[in-house]
């Protein structure tokens, strides 16, 4: 039996149509980044990041195939482009309404038009539930915070955290991350803290991450006094009594911490209190 480019090509197209079709499905469902790898979310045995992977490696493979569906039917879809005098015209109705549609499509989805606006509010809202069915992180990428220094960030006793977590049995290393502990005992990193969040220090100060600027290192003071996040007199001048005397408003958060001997984070904590 004669081997087909031709044949393998449109079969070909066809699966990776379908695979990307699948998992466009999967990442229109799936949760917030920052909720699915705190809950370490899985879906038929996926992650968001193995689902978003493939998507992308099926996008390849489907522009290749359409490529060469393009090389082997470039003569029927020129055809598509002739009028009667059998000349190629970009003003026949098919090829105006086909691109039309296209820019339509792109337009009303950039203007959050009906019915994309519900389409995309509705992705939204699915979101939204796996948020509150899992909840979020204290902070961003927070799974991949080193035990100990997680604990100190959140302001938990290390060691009654290491009493509990010994308790319900979990192995763990202080250095390990909370996501390689999750995965070394079979749960997740929300899981984790779960368990060690009832060691919380009483009267400890709890910073609310949720409130902390984006890019939050690389911001300078001025910054946050801009955004309403401090006071920028009173900063610089209890930096001043902190022995940094020479701190002005354009410092940066995260080179004013590397001199207190700090996480930009915990600089932030004594700033804004």
């Amino acid at each position: 039996m004669k081997f087909s480019i031709r044949k393998l090509t449109s079969l070909s197209l066809g699966f990776s149509f379908l695979i990307m079709a699948y998992t466009g499905i999967m990442l229109y469902i799936v949760p917030k980044g920052k909720v699915a790898y705190w809950s370490d979310w899985h879906l038929f045995g996926l992650s968001k990041t193995q689902y978003g992977d493939i998507h992308t490696t099926s996008m390849l493979t489907f522009l290749f195939f359409t490529l060469l569906h393009i090389y082997y039917n470039w003569k029927p879809i020129v055809s598509y482009l002739k009028d009667k005098s059998k000349k190629v015209s970009f003003t026949k109705a098919e090829f105006l309404t086909a691109l039309g549609l296209n820019i339509l499509f792109v337009l009303e989805t950039l203007y959050m038009i009906q019915p994309f606006k519900a389409y995309l509010d509705l992705e939204d809202s699915i979101k939204d539930y796996w948020e509150k069915e899992y909840g979020e992180p204290p902070y961003g990428h927070a799974e991949e915070t080193k035990l100990k220094m997680f604990c100190r960030r959140m302001g938990i006793d290390y060691t009654k955290a290491s009493e509990l977590l010994d308790k319900k049995g979990i192995t763990y290393k202080a250095n390990e991350s909370l996501l390689n502990i999750a995965k070394e005992n079979n749960t997740n990193p929300k899981a984790i803290f779960d368990i060690i969040d009832k060691a919380q220090k009483s009267g400890t100060n709890k910073i609310d991450y949720s409130s902390i600027p984006s890019s939050l290192g690389r911001r300078t003071l001025e910054e946050l006094a801009s955004m309403g996040k401090i006071d920028l007199e009173k900063t610089i001048n209890l930096l001043h009594k902190k022995g940094l005397k020479d701190i002005v408003k354009e410092d940066r958060v995260k080179n004013v911490a590397d001199e207190l001997g700090v996480m930009p984070i915990d600089l932030y904590g004594i700033i804004t209190k």
